[in-house]
């Protein structure tokens, strides 16, 4: 009742080349491949975008910003060098009103610079620092 089953020996067997399954294969990879391609063409394009959109939007937030800083400091500036605030600062320091008879005016010339006084000479100082302010303590 038993059978016993032979096995199978089909190494003398030579499998041909299935030449309609080689043609369909080629027919895949060429409309494949580049639809494949496209798609991947297609998201990467539109990844782009929306990254450069996230970096123009960041680019325009910092311009924003910059731009409140730039008024900030443009009016504290402003504050800073008003007339009120300098003469404070100078009475502070304890600078006085220069005579405008004494004042040297130095200017830049074409040929080189120059200087032109406007008003009688004043006298010799010593050093630059003292023209603007009172009298030296403990001197003249």
């Amino acid at each position: 009742m038993y059978t016993q089953k032979k096995p199978i020996d089909n190494t003398h067997i030579v499998r041909e080349k299935d030449r309609q399954r080689n043609r369909e294969l080629l027919a895949v990879l060429f409309l494949g491949v580049p639809i494949g391609l496209f798609l991947l063409l297609f998201t990467w394009q539109n990844l782009e975008v929306i990254r450069l959109g996230r970096e123009a939007t960041r680019l325009q937030q910092q311009l924003k910003n910059t731009e409140a800083v730039h008024k900030q400091l443009e009016s504290e500036r402003d504050r800073l060098t008003s007339f009120e605030t300098v003469g404070h600062q100078a009475a502070t320091l304890g600078f006085e009103a220069a005579d405008p008879k004494t004042i040297v005016m130095v200017e830049n010339r074409a040929e080189g610079r120059g200087l032109r006084a406007e008003g009688p000479p004043a006298q010799a100082v010593s050093s630059p620092s003292s023209l603007s302010r009172g009298p030296a303590p403990g001197g003249r």
